[in-house]
C-alpha cells in the first residue's frame, strides 16, 4: 500500500533523461494521484533525432511522445492504421512536407494529417525543433462517425498556429483569461484540444468532468499549481500532466507567474462531447 504523502522520481541518465513524478497528498492511502512527466528540452547532438514516450499507458487508447530534432536532420512520421496522429510543435522551427507541399513550422503550431500520407519534417543546420505527438486509437464507432465529418472529406492536413485559433469564454475562467480551441471536435471523434493563457493572480475554477480523460501540456513559461481533490502539484513548462478522471480539479497562477497550457480532452463516449458547449465563442 502506498504512503499517503510520497514523491517518487524515476530518471534516466544523459541528455535523454526524464522525470516521471507521482504526487500524493491527503489523509489516507486512497489519496488522488497526479501523474506528471517533465521532458528534457536540451538540444540533441547535431543531425540527430531524439524521441521518448510520455506518461506511458496513462490513458487507454492514447500514446504521447516527445520528439526533438537538431538540424541538419529529417524525420518522417508515418500513418498507422486505426490511429490518428496529432503533432504539437512547441518550440523551434523547421518545415513540414505533406502530399507534395511544404509548410513552414514555428513554435506553437498544430498539424493533423487527415489523409493517409507520410509527414516529412526537416530541420535546417543550426535549428532545433521540439514537438509532442499524440497518437489516438479509433474505436469502431469512431470510424463510422468520421464518415460524416465534413472536415475530413477533402483529406489534406489541418495546420494552424495556436494564436490563430478561435477564442472562447468559459464560466470557470476570469475575463482576463484567453482561451482558444486549437483542435475542434469535428476532426477526430471524441477528441478536442485548446489553450489557456493568463497571468497571476488568476485561476481556473474547480470543476469535474467524469465524461472525459484529460491531459495538460505545459507551454513556454507555464508555472502554476494544479489541484485535484485534496492533492496539489506544481505544473511547469514542457511537462505533461494527467488530470485524475472524475476529480474536482482547478489551476492557480500566483502573483508574478504565468499560466499557459494546452488541455487535451479524450471523451469516453460521443455523448460526452456535450461538455464543449460550455465553451462560448468570443464574437466581438
Amino acid at each position: 500500500m502506498k504512503s499517503p504523502a510520497t514523491l517518487r522520481t524515476a530518471s534516466l541518465s544523459g541528455v535523454a533523461g526524464f522525470a516521471c513524478i507521482t504526487i500524493l497528498f491527503g489523509a489516507s492511502s486512497s489519496a488522488i494521484e497526479i501523474q506528471q512527466q517533465k521532458f528534457p528540452m536540451e538540444t540533441p547532438p547535431r543531425g540527430e533525432v531524439r524521441s521518448e514516450p510520455l506518461l506511458k499507458s496513462e490513458i487507454p487508447e492514447v500514446e504521447a511522445t516527445h520528439v526533438a530534432i537538431a538540424g541538419p536532420a529529417s524525420h518522417t512520421e508515418s500513418p498507422v492504421d486505426g490511429f490518428a496522429d496529432i503533432l504539437l510543435f512547441i518550440q523551434g522551427r523547421g518545415s513540414l512536407g505533406f502530399n507534395g507541399e511544404d509548410h513552414e513550422i514555428n513554435s506553437e503550431t498544430i498539424a493533423l494529417p487527415i489523409s493517409s500520407a507520410d509527414v516529412a519534417i526537416h530541420v535546417a543546420e543550426g535549428d532545433v525543433l521540439h514537438y509532442v505527438r499524440i497518437r489516438k486509437q479509433f474505436s469502431k464507432q469512431d470510424l463510422l462517425d468520421m464518415k460524416d465529418f465534413a472536415s475530413r472529406a477533402g483529406g489534406g492536413i489541418y495546420l494552424k498556429k495556436f494564436e490563430d485559433c478561435e477564442a472562447y469564454r468559459e464560466a470557470i475562467k476570469s475575463p482576463k483569461t484567453t482561451s482558444r480551441t486549437v483542435l475542434p471536435a469535428e476532426f477526430i471523434p471524441r477528441v478536442a484540444m485548446g489553450t489557456v493563457q493568463t497571468t497571476g493572480p488568476d485561476e481556473v475554477g474547480a470543476h469535474r468532468h467524469p465524461m472525459l480523460d484529460q491531459l495538460f501540456l505545459g507551454l513556454v513559461e507555464n508555472d502554476v499549481i494544479v489541484t485535484a481533490d485534496d492533492t496539489h502539484a506544481r505544473f511547469t513548462e514542457f511537462s505533461l500532466l494527467h488530470i485524475p478522471l472524475g476529480s474536482l480539479h482547478g489551476v492557480k497562477a500566483q502573483e508574478g507567474t504565468k499560466m499557459y497550457y494546452m488541455w487535451m480532452d479524450f471523451f469516453l463516449t460521443k455523448e460526452g462531447e456535450e461538455w464543449l458547449k460550455t465553451h462560448k465563442p468570443v464574437t466581438e
